[in-house]
């Protein structure tokens, strides 16, 4: 008879045990609240330039790319310089593109900065990545990678807004001051606050892993059929992200039942609530069930439930379709990060969720381009482009089901014997 006690057990137990998580918590929600802030009035932003609505794009694709770029250089940095570091460094950057954001005086500076951004922004979100990573052990990975993701939606939730309020206070520019101040925090917090966790990896898996002669490079990652076949799932995850989330959803809900933008904007925020509320069972899922049990549950789900977006006969079905995406991403999100830690070759955290992201980061640029060809191409619209997104995350989920077979089998034991110990 175990004498831990369920809350020992639950996230406050996880938080506990290693207390170097809630401040590196912290520094994820202070960055994330800062993008937030900037997100009711990017495009508004761009458009008082005097350009159009395809180049107004430009400013999130920019930032995509700058990130595609950067997520791999970074995870093998923070595997030689350590966590904390880069991750100062990061935030000090999403800072400084920021305050060029603020201060731009053409469309083309603007793209320039939020490319800048892009950079810190990749740096940054890879190595907390490989943070969250080391901080966490089988028993407990997929708490910590919730807990994670709770930190992100909490502050990504918050920042919009306080930056309309700011923006309708004292205009346009001033949402990017106040990223600069919060990263700037973040950036501080990171070096005085954050204890370097690349040590303490080291030790526990073991010098030889880290140290090995070649090195690892993405090709060699990518050979790991397990790791692989993960990545396949979070560029599902992505795409859906922009292409889905952000781009079809609400013109389906205007073209075919007319909604108000209020009505649409409620639909996205009960998303986003059935993904936050999902994220408290998420990692207990993983971590008693298996993440490979758990990815395969929600990206069957999430393609099951894009399609009911795609095809839904009435509002009120629509809106639960919706709803039931969020339930999806908040378990597909957490469980594929720890199915990456726990087949990251060698245990390198570093570029494991380098090559990761940049993977993600792939679908995240790619899915509204392709989703939105396949809108305009195909007789069906906007269905035909949700049901585009729905196969994609359908595809990830069967190559994954494929490649990896059992393999989280030893996970499940190694968590089992910890809500033992």
């Amino acid at each position: 008879m175990s004498d831990v006690s369920a809350a020992e057990r639950g996230y406050l137990g996880v938080l506990r045990a290693e207390p170097r998580l809630l401040p590196m918590l912290v520094i994820v929600t202070l960055v994330m609240s800062g993008m937030g802030v900037i997100s009711p009035v990017l495009s508004l932003y761009a458009a008082a330039f005097g350009v159009g609505t395809t180049l107004i794009g430009t400013t999130i694709t920019a930032f995509g790319v700058a990130r595609l770029l950067v997520n791999i250089p970074t995870g093998f940095l923070a595997e030689r310089f350590g966590r904390r570091r880069l991750m100062c460094a990061g935030a000090l950057v999403l800072c400084v593109g920021s305050v060029g954001a603020a201060l731009a005086d053409s469309f083309a500076s603007l793209v320039a900065w939020r490319f800048v951004q892009g950079l810190g922004s990749g740096c940054y979100m890879t190595v907390a990545m490989a943070a969250a990573a080391d901080l966490s052990t089988p028993g407990n990975r997929g708490r910590v990678m919730a807990l994670y993701q709770t930190a992100i939606l909490v502050g990504a939730g918050a920042g919009p807004v306080f930056g309309g309020i700011i923006a309708e206070v004292f205009g346009f520019r001033a949402p990017f001051w106040a990223f600069a101040l919060v990263t700037l925090a973040a950036s501080v917090f990171a070096l005085a606050g954050f204890t370097e966790t690349l040590a303490d990896r080291r030790e526990l898996d073991g010098a030889e892993n880290r140290g090995g002669k070649g090195g690892l490079g993405p090709a060699v990652l990518l050979e790991h059929r397990a790791f692989a076949a993960v990545t396949l799932v979070t560029f599902g995850i992505f795409f859906t992200r922009t292409a889905a989330q952000w781009q079809l959803t609400p013109l389906i809900g205007d073209a075919r039942f007319g909604l108000s933008l209020a009505a649409i904007g409620l639909a996205l925020t009960a998303q986003a609530a059935a993904n936050l509320a999902m994220l408290s069972v998420a990692g207990r899922l993983v971590d008693r069930f298996g993440a490979r049990r758990a990815i395969a549950w929600s990206t069957y789900g999430l393609a099951s439930s894009l399609v009911l977006v795609a095809l839904a006969p009435s509002p009120w079905l629509f809106f639960v379709a919706v709803m039931l995406v969020g339930v999806s991403v908040g378990v597909s999100n957490p469980a594929s990060t720890a199915f990456a830690a726990d087949n990251a070759p060698n245990g390198r955290f570093g570029p494991a969720m380098g090559v990761l992201r940049t993977v993600g980061d792939a679908g995240f640029v790619l899915g509204p381009i392709l989703a939105g060809l396949a809108a305009d191409l195909l007789p069906a619209g906007y269905t035909g482009g949700m049901v585009l997104n729905a196969a994609v995350v359908a595809l990830g989920a069967l190559a994954f089901a494929l490649a990896t077979g059992g393999r989280d089998a030893a996970h499940r034991e190694g968590s089992v014997e910890h809500h033992k110990a």
